[in-house]
């Protein structure tokens, strides 16, 4: 009776406490993709308003991008309805709370890191097509999503007084993190099809594994760069290929997206004693 009372108190435009989390964002990947490189570029710098108010701006963005579809009817039409109200207010203020930290970051950041936020707002402007046609899933439209948020990183940090080296070696070890995990998530998948020709991704994460391990040797041996930056994709790269040759059920999805998420700390870890 308890129960009762207390729901028909509750305002209807107000979603229960378990439904408010159907706002946030689902693709739990991806939170691994805007927070490390962020978090890289963060330890990276020296302090300073800039770096941390693009830091907001990226996460707002990201985070409003769940309730944007709920109120496109992406997330189908009982999602609309119980939700929908909901999704406004967040999507609006998530959006509001980006453009003033966007501006308040530009109004403190020097010219260079200005000038550096073109490469991810581009990025960004390439995969609003493929947002509209509702093309984002597609291997394009992931790489292109990983990309913006691995190239966020270089503004970011070059606003905090970290060199445009050490911003554009961070950048790369993220974007060949990021480009092994889509193409090996794909790879899991595509062990229930039975088709040889959807089972091109298998190959291509273990060859693209191999190959970021083998980059890693040579720039260990030709000491192009710091030897902890230079082996930073290496825990990534031996996680995807394991998996891949293994070829993993996709009931183990998880299992792997936590593996990643591990061996992205040590990457982080490694990007920062190497690049401090």
């Amino acid at each position: 009776m308890a129960k009762s009372t207390s729901s028909q108190q509750r305002p209807a435009s107000e979603p229960p406490a378990a439904e408010k989390w159907r706002l946030l964002p689902r693709e739990h990947g991806a939170y691994a993709q805007v927070v490390f490189p962020l978090l890289t570029a963060l330890a990276l710098g020296h302090g300073g308003a800039a770096p941390f108010y693009w830091a907001v701006a990226a996460f707002a963005v990201f985070v409003a991008h769940e309730p944007l579809l709920i109120l496109a009817g992406e997330r189908g039409r009982r999602s609309h309805a119980d939700l929908g109200e909901h999704a406004r207010r967040l999507a609006g203020s998530l959006s509001i709370a980006a453009l003033l930290a966007g501006i308040l970051g530009w109004w403190y950041a020097p010219n260079s890191a200005r000038l550096a936020l073109a490469l991810p707002l581009g990025l960004a402007i390439l995969l609003l097509p493929l947002i509209i046609r509702r093309r984002e899933k597609t291997l394009l439209g992931e790489l292109l999503v990983s990309l913006t948020f691995a190239t966020m990183l270089i503004p970011v940090a070059l606003a905090g007084a970290v060199s445009l080296y050490a911003a554009l070696i961070a950048s790369a070890v993220w974007s060949a993190i990021f480009l092994l995990a889509t193409i090996t998530v794909r790879a899991v998948i595509a062990n229930l099809k039975k088709a040889s020709h959807s089972r091109w991704p298998v190959t291509a994460s273990i060859s693209l594994s191999l190959a970021a391990i083998l980059v890693s040797f040579i720039l260990l041996l030709t000491d192009a760069m710091p030897p902890l930056a230079a082996a930073a994709t290496v825990p990534a790269a031996l996680i995807t290929f394991a998996c891949s040759l293994m070829r993993i059920h996709p009931r183990r999805l998880r299992t792997l997206g936590w593996s990643l998420v591990a061996s992205n700390v040590i990457s982080l870890a490694a990007l920062v004693i190497a690049l401090r």
